[in-house]
């Protein structure tokens, strides 16, 4: 679900842009935790916390009918 505009879905690289490992969903808090280095990220990509400095890649994404398409 895209943060800006929940009726529209957002699609996230999830490899995080510090040494990248897979970072996972935290559905409690709404980020993306890095478990190797501890780097947050927002649910658009953005960086909440370091050591990563730049964003997750994101990518066009959209629903039709009962799946979710994404332009890589």
């Amino acid at each position: 679900e895209d943060p800006a505009n929940p009726k529209k879905v957002l699609a996230v690289n999830p490899k995080c842009t510090h040494e990248g490992c897979d970072v996972k969903w935290s559905a409690g808090e709404k980020k993306y935790e890095c478990p190797c280095h501890g780097a947050d990220f927002a649910a658009d990509g953005k960086v909440l916390k370091g050591p990563a400095s730049k964003a997750l890649a994101t990518y066009p994404a959209k629903i039709v009918g009962d799946r979710i398409l994404v332009k890589v």
